[in-house]
């Protein structure tokens, strides 16, 4: 964003990527994996190490690949007899402590679940600069992350992905075959993307709706 690394991009004075592995190490417990591009290990290093306080001896940094599922394969390598994986982007750093316990509950009780939110807005197929239907959007909701997974279940669906690319981890288990679940999200957990977004984000901290706690 604006030749800047989101992920590195402070808000309230403190990385983005810092406010996502927050909220994971609030409510979870064992490592939490953070994957940053290999010629950024050692800043993010040193970020994490210095905004995370005693926390940060819980993190583990690793370096990410070309796409997002090489990104997750990565970190999966350093995960060791856990039995429920929980998967973020360090670009949602909003997710409450709520949502994780939630999403890790449900792994761990052996179902692939993603939070989402229903959709209010009409939505509408295109076809080009043309509309070519009105879908029903009963049947859709707006995908989210944290995503939890059963660990064995995730690399499974990784090391069957036979290089197709998939936006989240979701979809890889949905073509293993992989029933996945969801429960609602949060209107907050929103993903920055573009500088509107960020600007979302910082009047969010400065009314007070998000809080670094």
């Amino acid at each position: 964003m604006d030749g800047e690394a989101k992920q590195f991009r402070l808000l309230d004075g403190r990385p983005t990527v810092c406010w996502a592995a927050r909220a994971l190490l609030g409510a979870l417990a064992g490592p939490v994996v953070v994957v940053l591009p290999a010629d950024q290990l050692d800043l993010g290093e040193a970020l994490l190490g210095g905004h995370l306080g005693d926390d940060a001896s819980r993190v583990r940094v690793t370096a990410g690949g070309a796409r997002r599922q090489d990104s997750v394969a990565a970190g999966l390598e350093l995960i060791e007899g856990a039995r429920t994986v929980l998967v973020h982007d360090a670009a949602r750093p909003f997710a409450s402590r709520g949502l994780v316990k939630r999403v890790g509950r449900r792994a761990a009780q052996g179902r692939a679940v993603i939070p989402a939110l229903p959709i209010n807005d009409t939505l509408k197929e295109i076809d080009g600069d043309r509309i070519a239907a009105t879908c029903d959007r009963e049947r859709f909701v707006l995908a989210q992350t944290p995503q939890g997974f059963p660990t064995q279940v995730l690399e499974q669906a990784h090391a069957k992905s036979d290089g197709a690319e998939a936006t989240d981890d979701a979809r890889l288990c949905e073509s293993l075959g992989v029933p996945v679940f969801w429960i609602e999200g949060e209107p907050l957990n929103r993903k920055l993307t573009s500088t509107a977004d960020w600007e979302w984000a910082e009047e969010m901290i400065d009314r007070g709706h998000v809080r670094w706690l």
